[in-house]
C-alpha cells in the first residue's frame, strides 16, 4: 500500500504521541522537563518545505534550518501572524512590488513531492516547526539573509554565514564597520 507523504507524516506524529503518552499532570515527576506539542498545520508546513526548498534546496542541512529559523524569527518578530503569511508578504516600494523570498515573485510552480531534495527540506520543516529543532543555527535575532554572490548593502549586522547564505540581524551597523 502506497501512502502520501502528508499521510505518512500523520502516521508518524500519531505514533510518536501514542508512545509519548502524556501523564496527569499529578503524574508527572519534577525532574522531567515538560513537553510542549505544536498542533501541526500541513499547510504551514507545506510553506515552509517549498521556501527551503526555493532558497537552500541544494544547501546541507544546516543552511536548509537557517532558511527555516529566519522565517520562524519573522514570526515571532510580528512580520506576520504564519510562516506561510511571512513567506508570501511583498512589499510596495518605489511602485515595484518586492517579495521577502525572491521565488515568489519568480512565480515557481509547486517542486515535485518525490524529489529527494523536496524531501529533505519537507523534514527540515517539520523538524523546526514540529519539534522546535536547530535553534541554535542562527541567533532569534536573524531576520534577513541573501545569497553570498551578492551584495545588497544593507546597514543590517551579520550575525551568520551558513553555506552559500550571509545572515543578518535587524541591528543597524555603521557603514565603516560593515564587513567586505
Amino acid at each position: 500500500m502506497l501512502l502520501s507523504l502528508k499521510n505518512k507524516l500523520i502516521i508518524m506524529t500519531m505514533i510518536f504521541l501514542s508512545i509519548m503518552a502524556i501523564p496527569l499532570p499529578t503524574q508527572i515527576p519534577a525532574d522531567l522537563p515538560n513537553i510542549n506539542l505544536k498542533k501541526i498545520d500541513m499547510k504551514q508546513i507545506a510553506c515552509m518545505a517549498r521556501n527551503i526548498y526555493y532558497e537552500a534546496g541544494a544547501e546541507a542541512m544546516p543552511g536548509q534550518a537557517a532558511v527555516a529559523r529566519v522565517v520562524m524569527n519573522r514570526v515571532n518578530h510580528g512580520f506576520a501572524e504564519t510562516p506561510c503569511k511571512v513567506i508570501y508578504q511583498k512589499t510596495l516600494i518605489n511602485e515595484n512590488i518586492v517579495c521577502q523570498f525572491s521565488w515568489v515573485c519568480e512565480d515557481k510552480t509547486d517542486p515535485s513531492k518525490s524529489n529527494p531534495k523536496y524531501k529533505r527540506a519537507l523534514q527540515v520543516a517539520y523538524e523546526v516547526m514540529v519539534f522546535d529543532m536547530h535553534k541554535n543555527v542562527v541567533p532569534k535575532s536573524a531576520l534577513f539573509f541573501h545569497a553570498n554572490t551578492i551584495d545588497p548593502l544593507w546597514p543590517y549586522k551579520q550575525v551568520a554565514r551558513i553555506g552559500n547564505h550571509i545572515f543578518y540581524s535587524k541591528q543597524k551597523v555603521k557603514n565603516e564597520q560593515k564587513p567586505n
